[in-house]
């Protein structure tokens, strides 16, 4: 199938924990650029975020990403301008996109910025309508034959992320892949 003009960014964050109400935040993104099906290695973006927060126990032991890791990682408010030129003119996709935008949005207002507005597609919402039900990254890696591994650090998941979209794009092409185009405008909470 014939790719489109857009640039598409896949998207991963790493958090302190999975409750941005109670006080999580995001601790490490990642940018992985798409364009005509492939992915654009001198464009990717990764970076460890400080957003002055303890990490959970149970977090670092997914991530394995402690407070020393991030201590002089950049904060919020430069990660998230980064984002934004990103997202200019792009189309997002994430697996599983209201978790990371919701981060995302908690982030904005924390440093006293408008949430993000984007289009963006959900891998996960895909895999719900092809499969009946939605499916992890990592099972859509390894039943796609996608060799790379999620290994929950936003840069791994990120290019998986990357793989799938693009394995979805091949196999249902642009006018399908479209049916699942988003807007995001930010939420209240």
């Amino acid at each position: 199938m014939a790719w489109d003009d857009n640039v598409y960014c896949a998207v991963d964050i790493e958090t302190t924990g999975i409750d941005p109400s109670g006080g999580d935040r995001i601790i490490e993104i990642a940018i992985v650029p798409i364009y005509k099906g492939k992915i654009v290695k001198d464009w990717i973006y990764t970076s460890l975020v400080n957003p002055k927060v303890s990490i959970q126990t149970y977090a670092q032991s997914v991530h394995k990403i402690s407070l020393k890791d991030i201590q002089s990682a950049p904060g919020l408010e430069d990660v998230l301008a980064v984002v934004r030129k990103y997202s200019r003119d792009t189309v997002l996709v994430f697996h599983n996109a209201r978790f990371d935008l919701t981060f995302l949005d908690y982030a904005a207002k924390e440093v006293g910025q408008l949430p993000l507005d984007v289009y963006y597609i959900d891998t996960l919402e895909i895999s719900k309508t092809v499969y009946g039900r939605g499916k992890k990254l990592e099972t859509l890696a390894i039943e796609m034959g996608i060799s790379h591994k999620v290994t929950h650090r936003a840069y791994d998941d990120a290019l998986v992320t990357a793989n799938v979209f693009i394995k979805f794009f091949d196999m249902f092409g642009w006018e399908r892949i479209h049916e699942f185009l988003r807007r995001w405008m930010g939420r209240e909470y």
